[in-house]
């Protein structure tokens, strides 16, 4: 019976060590200069200070790309129209790292995050992280990588995770995506591209396109979208559908909707 147990313990450990040794793929090196164009549109207009990160702690945390929200479906984060041209960084990067399969991107400045899992991400997320600063390493389950222009793929939602202490100006990204809500699945996809007038916005679940100025507004309908069963609060009934009308008393204004906007990777 000992040895039995002591066989069924170092199985345990052995899974452990490899768990750890497998939570995170090393996926490319970065040179310093992939990161110029968005460091210097972070240093135009740095991001603003995120308030809800109550897990993870406050600090200066944003996310770009489909998001979940509290109270609607999974739809744009306001970033996305109100900071076009750090949004096109952002495209330009993933477009020419090949970074793909993702729904959002979460930049984070100056950020410290305590440990924590993104229960509401689904699959790996690539990380990397750029600037001027020495420590920030990234902990995940007590093992720590130094991500700084080493883009690395880990599942967040799987593993806790955490960022050490540094000093100096520190940037990180991350690439994810979401888990939508029962109601919202199979999932789907809104593609966006800056356009003269604005940002482009192609929406899969119902079909419609059009263009918004950085106050979420309207400015040009290109289709309008079918008739969807759900389409606003997750705690509704339900909207019969989202036409160009809806769209416009939804988001057409500058006092958008309380969303509480989620984004989970704070690191």
């Amino acid at each position: 019976m000992e040895a039995f147990v002591h066989g069924i313990s170092t199985i345990i450990h052995i899974f452990f060590i490899l768990r750890t040794k497998y939570m995170a793929t090393i996926s490319r090196t970065h040179l310093p200069s992939d990161f110029d164009e968005i460091v210097a549109e972070l240093k135009r207009k740095p991001i603003a200070v995120n308030h809800d990160r109550r897990v993870a702690g406050a600090g200066r945390s944003q996310a770009f790309g489909v998001i979940r929200r509290w109270s609607y479906r999974p739809w744009l984060s306001r970033n996305t129209w109100q900071r076009p041209e750090l949004w096109k960084c952002l495209l330009d990067f993933a477009a020419k790292f090949d970074i793909t399969d993702w729904d959002a991107i979460q930049i984070n400045e100056n950020y410290k995050s305590a440990p924590h899992r993104d229960n509401g991400n689904s699959g790996l997320s690539y990380i990397v992280a750029f600037g001027d600063y020495t420590g920030g390493l990234l902990n995940i389950e007590g093992t720590e990588y130094d991500i700084r222009h080493r883009g690395i793929l880990f599942n967040g939602s799987e593993c806790t995770h955490s960022t050490t202490d540094f000093t100096g100006n520190r940037y990180s990204l991350v690439f994810f995506k979401i888990v939508f809500p029962f109601k919202f699945q199979p999932s789907y996809k809104i593609s966006c591209r800056i356009v003269e007038d604005g940002l482009e916005v192609s929406d899969e679940y119902d079909g419609a396109s059009f263009v918004l100025d950085k106050k979420g507004t309207i400015v040009r309908v290109i289709k309008e979208g079918k008739s969807m069963p759900w389409i606003g609060r997750l705690t509704m009934k339900g909207q019969i559908s989202r036409n160009v009308n809806y769209i416009e008393e939804t988001i057409g204004s500058e006092e958008l909707p309380p969303s509480s906007e989620q984004a989970s990777h704070e690191i």
